[in-house]
């Protein structure tokens, strides 16, 4: 993708040749990203049609935070080519889309889903224990969020893989036309197979929920709506746990010393399991400018995006002394893995439990691990 012309209300001096996509011969994204920490707080990239990045822990926090000046409509980079039901809608309406989800992730609903958690993990685990060996990303990060998120949204579980291949390309691609093409398989999933059997045969599900909804005083949901909510779930739902869980994994492998920690002590494991969050962040999120203002002394325009990489607000060193260093006792573990403000993820809670759950029963049956040779 060739770089956009510079607009003339940008500073030279605050652009700067980024490109989030492309990590420039590094093998560690967060040793890419804790490079953005020698830029200006915030400037201007002509990549990806060019777009402001934010660098810093405290930026971050303050854009996400502040929906009146810094609108949800477009939450990538570049802009997806719908607009993204739910996490894409601001307002009263965001509110009304939200409140739809709110009871499939509430402490109660959780609870009930800690035990298919705790159920399927020790499932999984079955499969591959004796082997002594498995690939954890697809035999175990993959399979059990996904699962439960399939569950929810009172999708078979034979459609999985399809859903995964989907998930993949709009999530990890930065191909407008890959991902363009995903939506339209997904697009088509919804439309000619789940709404025609959930309005025959509706159910407690997720998608039942939505069909019967009301919004904005009265009105249901749009097909578009709906087809746009139902895959901003599938690619959200299918994707985020699974991206922490090989993180956390690998670490814990890599790092045995750590991994006694908690063997000696489990009660620690909650603390941990913040930490290495707050360690290894995984979204790239956007926000686009609502009307022409300034921000810490940079003049910005109305639609103007945003781009804001967690990735590096976890390990920002004026936030956090000595960042990559993952300490379970650290005092400050805040995080922004389920964003800040209005739109912070919904299923936060639901994701935080299933991370507990494999924490607690993986330690129990598999204390000892590492990644193999080669």
């Amino acid at each position: 993708m060739n770089p956009s012309p510079v607009p003339s209300h940008v500073p030279p001096a605050l652009v700067r040749d980024f490109d989030f996509a492309d990590m420039r011969g590094e093998t560690d994204v967060y040793a890419h990203f804790a490079r953005l920490h020698r830029e200006p707080d915030i400037f201007w990239t002509p990549h990806h049609g060019g777009h402001w990045v934010a660098t810093r822990f405290e930026d971050m926090t303050a854009i996400l935070g502040d929906p009146a000046r810094f609108s949800s409509r477009h939450q990538t980079v570049p802009p997806m080519p719908i607009t993204l039901t739910l996490i894409e809608w601001d307002g009263d309406l965001h509110a009304d889309a939200r409140e739809v989800l709110a009871p499939f992730f509430s402490p109660k609903s959780v609870r009930n889903l800690e035990d298919v958690a705790r159920r399927l993990t020790h499932e999984l685990m079955d499969a591959f224990q004796s082997k002594g060996e498995c690939e954890f990303v697809r035999d175990f990060g993959l399979r059990m969020p996904i699962i439960i998120v399939m569950s929810l949204m009172g999708l078979p579980s034979e459609d999985t893989p399809y859903l995964m291949g989907i998930s993949e390309d709009i999530v990890r691609s930065v191909d407008p036309a890959v991902q363009a093409d995903a939506f339209q398989r997904v697009n088509d999933y919804i439309a000619n197979r789940v709404m025609p059997d959930r309005r025959a045969n509706p159910g407690s599900d997720i998608f039942s929920a939505i069909l019967n909804a009301r919004i904005e005083g009265g009105r249901p949901f749009s097909d578009p709506e709906i087809v746009s909510f139902g895959s901003v779930l599938i690619a959200a739902g299918l994707d985020t746990v699974a991206s922490t869980l090989g993180f956390i994994t690998r670490f814990l492998a890599e790092n045995p010393g750590h991994r006694q920690q908690l063997l000696d002590d489990p009660s620690l494991i909650n603390d941990a399991l913040e930490e290495m969050m707050r360690r290894f962040h995984i979204a790239n999120i956007a926000r686009v400018v609502a009307h022409d203002l300034e921000y810490k002394g940079v003049a910005m325009k109305a639609g103007d995006c945003i781009l804001i990489p967690t990735s590096a607000a976890g390990i920002d060193p004026r936030r956090f002394p000595d960042p990559f260093t993952v300490d379970f006792r650290r005092g400050d573990k805040k995080t922004l893995v389920f964003g800040r403000g209005a739109h912070q993820c919904v299923g936060a809670f639901l994701a935080r439990t299933e991370l507990r759950v494999f924490l607690h029963e993986w330690l129990k049956r598999i204390p000892h691990f590492r990644v193999k040779e080669g």
